[in-house]
C-alpha cells in the first residue's frame, strides 16, 4: 500500500490529516497536532484496519481508549507508575476466544499512546516516558455483555470488567495491578533502583493461563477491594478492606432475621390471629435486633460466605495461608481447628478494626501511625486474604 492509498483511508475521518508510510512505519500529521504521529507496523498488520482504528477509537481523558468490543485501560502498581513495559521481555501471547471476555497485559498500544499525544499537552519528556506504561486490552464486552459503546453506562461496565479481571490476578496471583489515570499536569515521579516492576510482571504474566473473565463479581464487593488495593499499607487500608465484610452487615443480618421469623411463623402453635402470638414474634425480633452488634453482624458474614457449608477439610486446606498468618504471624490461634471457631475469628478481626478506627481524647486521631508496623501489615495480609474470600463466595450463595 502506497502513501496516496493510505490518503484515501484518512481522507474518510479526518481531511484535515494526511499520512505517508514506508517498510515499518505509517506517519499522520496536521496543523492543529503539535507533532507528526508514527505507528510501527509489522508484516502482519492489516494497515486499512490499523489506520480505522486510530479514527474510530475514542479517547477516555488520561485513562485509555475503547471501541466496540475493544478496551484499553492503563495501569500501575502500588510502588511506581511509569516503569511497566514488556520491552525486551519474552511474554508469550495469551488465547483469544470468541465466546468469552479476555485480556492481555502488555506495553501501551501505539493507539492509545498517539491519542494521549494529541489530546494531551505534557512536555515530551513526560510524553516518551508512557511508552514505558504497561495497559490490561480487553476484548469481547459488548458481544458478551450486550452493551452498546454509546450506552451511558457503558464506561462504569468497562471499568467494572477490568477490575473483576484484576480481582482474579490479585487473589490467585498476588499481582497488585490498577487502573491509572495520567496525572492532569506533568509530575515528577521517583526511581526506585531496588524494584524490579517489569521483570516481576513479566515473570508472574508467563504463569497466567486462563486469560478470560470466569464470573462477575458483586460490584460494590469489588470496588471497596480494588479501593483498599490502590492504598499504601497503613492502618485505613485495613479499614477499607473490612469495608469488604461491613458492606453486607445489614444483609446478612436482615437473612438471619428473616428465617427466624419463618421458623416461628411456620411452627404449630403459631397463629396469626392470635395477638399474643404477634407480640411474641415481635418482641423475639425486638430482641435480636438489640443483640446485633457490629461483631455479631461480622461473625453472621463470616458463618454464610466465609465458612459457608464446606466440610472441616476443604475449609482447612483452602484457608491454609490464613491459618499460618493467625498462628505463625500474628500468634493469634495455636491450632488450624480453632479457625472453625468464628466467634473468636471475627473478635480478632473486629477489635484490630476498632484500634485502628478509634478516636477521642484518650485515643487522639494521628496523621502517622504509632502501632507496630509488622503487626499492622500482617493483619493488611489477613483481612485482605478474608475480604477475597468473602468476594469469592458471596457469588455462590
Amino acid at each position: 500500500m502506497d502513501s496516496s492509498s493510505i490518503q484515501e483511508i484518512i481522507s474518510k475521518y479526518n481531511p484535515n490529516v494526511t499520512g505517508a508510510i514506508t517498510d515499518d512505519e505509517i506517519s499522520l500529521s496536521s496543523k492543529s497536532w503539535k507533532k507528526d504521529l508514527y505507528f510501527y507496523l509489522d508484516e502482519d498488520t492489516d494497515i486499512e484496519k490499523f489506520i480505522e482504528d486510530f479514527f474510530i477509537l475514542k479517547y477516555i481523558p488520561r485513562l485509555g481508549c475503547y471501541m466496540d468490543n475493544y478496551i484499553e485501560f492503563m495501569l500501575s502498581t502500588p510502588y511506581t507508575f511509569f516503569q511497566l513495559s514488556f520491552e525486551g521481555y519474552n511474554v508469550p501471547e495469551l488465547e483469544c476466544f470468541d465466546d468469552k471476555i479476555y485480556y492481555e497485559i502488555s506495553g501501551i498500544s501505539d493507539h492509545l499512546f498517539n491519542i494521549i499525544r494529541v489530546n494531551e499537552k505534557y512536555n515530551d519528556d513526560f510524553i516518551e516516558s508512557l511508552r514505558y506504561i504497561a495497559t490490561i486490552k480487553i476484548y469481547n464486552v459488548n458481544d458478551i455483555k450486550k452493551i452498546s459503546i454509546d450506552d451511558v453506562s457503558f464506561i462504569e461496565v468497562a471499568k467494572n470488567t477490568a477490575k473483576n479481571l484484576l480481582f482474579d490476578l490479585s487473589y490467585k496471583h498476588s499481582l497488585v495491578l490498577t487502573l491509572e489515570e495520567l496525572p492532569n499536569d506533568f509530575e515528577v515521579f521517583e526511581d526506585f533502583e531496588d524494584y524490579d516492576p517489569v521483570f516481576e510482571l513479566a515473570e508472574t504474566m508467563v504463569n497466567i493461563k486462563d486469560n478470560y473473565i470466569k464470573k462477575s463479581y458483586d460490584s460494590d464487593l469489588i470496588n471497596y477491594y480494588y479501593r483498599a488495593n490502590k492504598m499504601d499499607d497503613s492502618e485505613f487500608k485495613y479499614t477499607a478492606y473490612y469495608q469488604v465484610l461491613e458492606c453486607i452487615f445489614d444483609e446478612v443480618y436482615l437473612h438471619e432475621t428473616v428465617q427466624d421469623i419463618k421458623q416461628i411463623i411456620n411452627s404449630s402453635w403459631f397463629s396469626s390471629y392470635d395477638d399474643e402470638n404477634i407480640v411474641s414474634l415481635i418482641n423475639v425480633v425486638e430482641q435480636y435486633n438489640k443483640n446485633k452488634n457490629d461483631r455479631e453482624k461480622l461473625k453472621l458474614v463470616l458463618e454464610k460466605y466465609f465458612k459457608g457449608d464446606s466440610h472441616d477439610e476443604a475449609f482447612f486446606l483452602s484457608n491454609q495461608d490464613i491459618i499460618d498468618i493467625l498462628i505463625n504471624k500474628l500468634k493469634k490461634i495455636s491450632r488450624k481447628e480453632e479457625l472453625k471457631d468464628l466467634q473468636k475469628i471475627a473478635t480478632i478481626i473486629y477489635d484490630y478494626r476498632c484500634n485502628c478506627t478509634h478516636s477521642n481524647r484518650e485515643y487522639p486521631f494521628r496523621t502517622t501511625f504509632t502501632g507496630d508496623y509488622n503487626e499492622l501489615n500482617n493483619y493488611i495480609e489477613l483481612i485482605k486474604k478474608v475480604s477475597e474470600r468473602i468476594i469469592i463466595n458471596y457469588n455462590n450463595y
